[in-house]
């Protein structure tokens, strides 16, 4: 499993985690919860958007290479 989709996985976990541990016992103010699973939210977004271009990246140099081209 790449890196950048561990580590996003494991955000997505922590953030329901959370979730759910602020659901029953209120750990936090609501506003600082809703600051935490938005950070949450956008650092996830950003290992995804890295690890996406980077397969991108590493599949095109692959193609443009021609070890993958039939014929």
């Amino acid at each position: 499993m790449n890196i950048g989709l561990a580590i996003g996985t494991g955000l997505f976990i922590l953030s329901v985690l959370l979730g759910i541990a602020q659901l029953w016992f209120d750990l936090f103010d609501p506003l600082v919860f809703f600051k935490l699973e938005m950070t949450i939210g956008a650092l996830i977004l950003i290992v995804f958007a890295v690890w996406f271009v980077n397969k991108e990246f590493r599949e095109d140099k692959i193609n443009s290479s021609g070890e993958h081209l039939d014929g």
